[in-house]
């Protein structure tokens, strides 16, 4: 089993209210709406360094394999 951790963080009263009203509308509790959000945050930040690390690869592979047209 995972091990959990507790974080208390602070946030403008916009993002507090956003989070209240969406959690409420999703009938989950506003930690779980954070960990989702967060995660899928993780998962994007991954995804562009991945895409970033395919960009610089394309552009090695070009310079060592110029196609003549």
């Amino acid at each position: 089993m995972t091990k959990l951790v507790r974080k208390n963080i602070r946030m403008s009263p916009e993002v507090a209210k956003y989070y209240e009203e969406k959690a409420e509308a999703m009938g989950v509790s506003q930690s779980a709406l954070m960990v989702v959000a967060l995660t899928d945050y993780i998962k994007q930040e991954k995804t562009i360094s991945m895409m970033s690390n395919v960009e610089t690869m394309l552009k090695q592979l070009e310079k060592e394999n110029p196609q003549n047209e």
